[in-house]
């Protein structure tokens, strides 16, 4: 016996003796979504209906999945999603009613009125950073985002319809002509483009030319490249006028082709940078993250291999950077020998250098009288006994180690890896590979936003440099703690929102990209930066800075030597 189909949805349906139907909201790949008044709990909220004529087998678990999902982002800048029911009319979800209007249309009246605001635009972009940021914490990707997903709702912006990549995916399939991926392809990557699949990259790219819209006031073409043209040659108002040089810099990154120089949804920022002064905020810099503290009963009680040493630098063994040393006893010899506990192959570190000894949830790292010493971090002198603390840094000989809690190839070991092979484990700056790819990015975007550029090029210059071009420990040690303190001086004299492009080029050297400041002003910034750190050094050794002038169309990177 067939099955007699329910009435079409109009407003004043009732659904389920409870969701009484007040208008359509529009229809997508998988439904229509409604406007609804809840009776049970006296409030308007959203229904997505999914058609009986278009489900296919596995749809009533991806609508769980999305709703599971949606649940646990729980954010003020995502739609939240309350039930999931079936109905005579196929499942509902049950959804947050947002009221106002999508981006898109947003973005058309604001053209008709002469823009955007650059504080109204920093409040929009703010909000969707944090809302894609707080999907992709949950190891989730939106693969839809567009003007046309994001409400703006009293002063809000909200990010709808996500998680469902891949069900959207296979929707989208059955409909002829619609990308093999579901998504929008005017505001996919090119690498999605290519080769289709979402990814927490792809949704930044994405979320890039959504507030590249807000400035053009045009909906980009699929595979649109805003890189190509200036700037000031493609966008309608000149909203970056009102912007710090560091917001229009985030833009202009997330645009990138290489996903890999994006940055991170979590790690963009747009406010008034004048702020910065009276409440000084925490970089989102790169960092070797040692893993999570020891708990109390590890502090009381000794557990074998629960924490290691992470080999971060060695300057004359850099295939064992990276290695992790496990800590499996409570008192262990570290040395050079193959009969010591903890085998360390780097000709600085002597046969029999040191005693490791746990205690009550601390290590204490007791030198034997070594030839060339123990370090503690950010100090000059040699140690007969280093304390050594969760997340803290020694140096024997020539070889640093930082205490972690994770174990080999763990996902922390794999990340802690990664970071080392892009960033000197000695000062933290980019190494040469990766400091020419960023700092090309830097020139680029100087080009791009047609703003002065130069490059810092710092020296530490000693007595020992007459001699031989190999540092010695208290120049490497002088070299780890002055460039550290440059790049926050520069940072916090040039209000920065994102961390400045800084690299080593040499045993004693390093360079600073400055984007946006004229050359007087970044001259001004660098005397600053040079008298300020010269007092921290021993006083055998004087930082030096000469400051190179980029020229546009010249590759950044010719700056560096």
């Amino acid at each position: 016996m067939t099955k007699t189909p329910p009435p079409p949805i109009t407003a004043g349906t009732v659904i389920n003796d409870r969701y009484d139907i007040r208008q359509s909201l529009g229809k997508g790949g998988m439904g229509e979504v409604f406007l609804a008044f809840d009776r049970s709990t006296q409030q308007t909220v959203a229904l997505k209906v999914v058609r009986e004529e278009s489900r296919m087998p596995g749809d009533d678990e991806a609508l769980r999945q999305e709703l599971l999902l949606a649940r646990s982002v729980g954010h003020p800048n995502v739609c939240r999603v309350h039930d999931l029911a079936p109905s005579p009319w196929g499942p509902i979800l049950v959804m947050e009613q947002i009221p106002g209007q999508t981006l898109h249309t947003h973005i058309r009246k604001r053209k008709a009125q002469g823009g955007y605001s650059a504080d109204e635009f920093r409040k929009i972009a703010s909000e969707v950073c944090n809302g894609l940021a707080a999907i992709h914490a949950q190891g989730l990707v939106h693969g839809d985002l567009k003007p046309g997903n994001v409400m703006v709702s009293e002063g809000r912006a909200v990010i709808l319809d996500f998680g469902f990549a891949q069900e959207r995916a296979r929707a989208s399939a059955r409909r002829p002509g619609a990308p093999p991926d579901g998504g929008t392809p005017n505001y996919m990557s090119p690498e999605r483009l290519r080769n289709g699949g979402a990814s927490p990259e792809d949704d930044v790219y994405a979320m890039a030319l959504t507030l590249w819209e807000m400035w053009t006031c045009r909906v980009p073409e699929p595979g649109y490249k805003p890189r190509v043209k200036t700037m000031k040659q493609q966008i309608m108002f000149d909203v970056p006028a009102g912007l710090s040089i560091d917001e229009v810099r985030q833009i202009f990154r997330g645009l990138n082709e290489d996903p890999s120089m994006r940055p991170q949804a979590r790690h963009m920022r747009f406010f008034n940078p004048s702020q910065l002064t009276t409440s000084p905020i925490q970089l989102p810099r790169e960092r070797l993250d040692p893993g999570p503290p020891p708990g109390g009963a590890l502090k009381l009680n000794f557990t074998p291999g629960a924490q290691s040493l992470l080999v971060t630098y060695a300057t004359n063994a850099p295939e064992i950077v990276g290695s992790l040393l496990p800590l499996h006893d409570t008192k262990l010899a570290l040395g050079r020998r193959s009969d010591q506990s903890l085998c360390v192959p780097e000709a600085t570190v002597s046969g029999a250098h040191a005693i490791l000894k746990w205690q009550t949830g601390s290590w204490f790292i007791e030198d034997q009288g070594s030839t060339n010493g123990s370090y503690a971090d950010f100090n000059y002198e040699r140690k007969s006994q280093v304390s050594l603390l969760h997340g803290g840094e020694v140096q024997v000989g020539e070889c640093r180690m930082k205490l972690v809690t994770f174990g080999p190839d763990s996902p922390q070991h794999r990340r802690a890896k990664q970071y080392l092979a892009k960033r000197d484990g000695l000062t933290g700056l980019l190494v040469r590979e990766h400091l020419m790819k960023a700092i090309d990015e830097d020139g680029l975007f100087a080009d791009w936003a047609e703003v002065p550029m130069q490059v810092a090029r710092y020296e530490l210059r000693g007595p020992n440099r007459q001699v031989s071009e190999r540092p010695t420990i208290l120049e490497m040690l002088a070299l780890r703690k002055a460039a550290q303190r440059v790049i926050d001086l520069t940072e916090m004299l040039l209000l920065s929102l994102t961390p400045a492009v800084a690299g080593r080029t040499g045993p004693l050297k390093f360079v600073v990209s400055i984007v946006g400041p004229s050359i007087d002003e970044a001259r001004h910034v660098v005397e600053q930066v040079v008298a300020q750190v010269q007092g921290m050094l021993p006083e055998t050794l004087e930082l030096g800075a000469t400051l190179v002038k980029g020229e546009p169309g010249r590759p950044a990177r010719t700056l560096i030597d």
